[in-house]
């Protein structure tokens, strides 16, 4: 019997590249998305919709791909007997990806979703009889403002939070790690575009400034020019995603990262004058808490002191570098082509724009 695949959090950014990873295995996995829906129809519609963002025209081996309607916020998931007897009956491994990354809800409300969703994910994968593995998809910002060098195997290490994203993230990795489960987290860190094509659907984060920067409105920014920008494309994350489900030496956690590739702000704003041909803008250290700095305002995420270590991740699939030199060029670019998400590309047919310009 073939492997099947219960992923959460398909119709996200992170989760719909990782899906696009998987139909292209041959042989691959069978793959369920358990989807927020109206029933198997709501369901349905979210999975065709998964399709059109990823393929103009999807491939044959898209027969291996369908839906269930769930709820990470509903006991047991809002999971029907008769899925849950068919997911017992054939899933081998869990990806949960699915959370909420809003960096503005209540600690009540992001716990609900973020540690007792993934404690119900959790509780579900406990109950499959072929269950191999499960890969839990965390942040590497549950760092939170640590300075310094953050480790893998760090957790708990005196940290303040940002946000309560930061913080029920954290709180969800205790949750598996006390699992008793065989369990894998990896760690993103700032997802980008594709290294080849910069194809995304996420134009947040790091994209808000270079979006004003485009259109000339950043002639000066508040912000450290040493600060850390660890920016990681989306395709390194779902390579140490397959890694973490499929790899027997998979253990522990991942950090899906940039690490010694990992910009400084300067550096950011360099390669993006570069890129945009415009005068780079003048940098100035924030001055204070009431400073209207690019950190509070555009990019929660440009006041990071830490840098990240991925030793472990990068013995069990090495990262290129290439993949990370000329990175802010490839997202900008792609972001031009689909007008900062007005008009979006398939990943299908990003990927066939830049073969045609090579």
């Amino acid at each position: 019997m073939n492997d099947t695949i219960l992923l959460t959090g398909g119709t996200g950014f992170v989760g719909m590249e990782l899906i696009a990873r998987l139909l292209e295995r041959e042989p691959g996995p069978d793959v369920v998305l358990a989807v927020r829906g109206e029933g198997q129809a709501g369901a349905d519609a979210r999975l065709r919709e998964v399709l059109r963002r990823l393929y103009d025209a999807p491939p044959a081996a898209a027969r291996r791909l369908r839906a269930v309607p769930a709820d990470l916020t509903a006991p047991e998931l809002g999971l029907s007997d008769a899925d849950r007897r068919d997911l017992a009956a054939c899933v081998t491994h869990v990806v949960h990806c699915a959370a909420t990354i809003s960096f503005t809800q209540s600690l009540a409300e992001a716990r609900e979703t973020n540690v007792e969703g993934t404690r119900r994910v959790l509780e579900l994968a406990r109950a499959l009889p072929r269950l191999q593995r499960v890969v839990h998809v965390s942040t590497a910002f549950v760092a939170g403002r640590t300075e310094g060098h953050f480790h893998e195997t760090d957790l708990d290490v005196g940290q303040r939070f940002r946000n309560t994203y930061e913080r029920t993230k954290a709180e969800a990795e205790h949750v598996v790690a006390g699992s008793g489960l065989p369990a894998v987290v990896v760690r993103p860190s700032i997802v980008v575009g594709e290294s080849d094509s910069g194809w995304t659907t996420a134009f947040n984060v790091v994209y808000w400034p270079l979006q004003a920067f485009a259109r000339g409105l950043l002639g000066e920014v508040s912000a450290d020019p040493d600060g850390v920008v660890d920016l990681v494309p989306v395709d390194r994350v779902a390579d140490l995603l397959l890694a973490a489900t499929f790899d027997p030496g998979a253990a522990g956690t991942l950090h899906a990262v940039a690490g010694e590739h990992a910009l400084r702000v300067r550096d950011l704003a360099a390669q993006a004058s570069a890129t945009l041909k415009r005068p780079p803008p003048d940098l100035r250290a924030p001055q204070g808490p009431g400073d209207d700095a690019i950190g509070s305002v555009l990019a929660p995420y440009f006041d990071v002191r830490v840098t990240f270590d991925d030793r472990r991740a990068a013995a069990l699939r090495p990262p290129a570098a290439e993949a990370f030199a000329g990175l802010v060029s490839t997202i900008v670019d792609y972001a031009q082509a689909a007008r900062w998400g007005k008009r979006p590309l398939t990943r299908q047919a990003a990927r066939a724009r830049i073969a045609a310009s090579r």
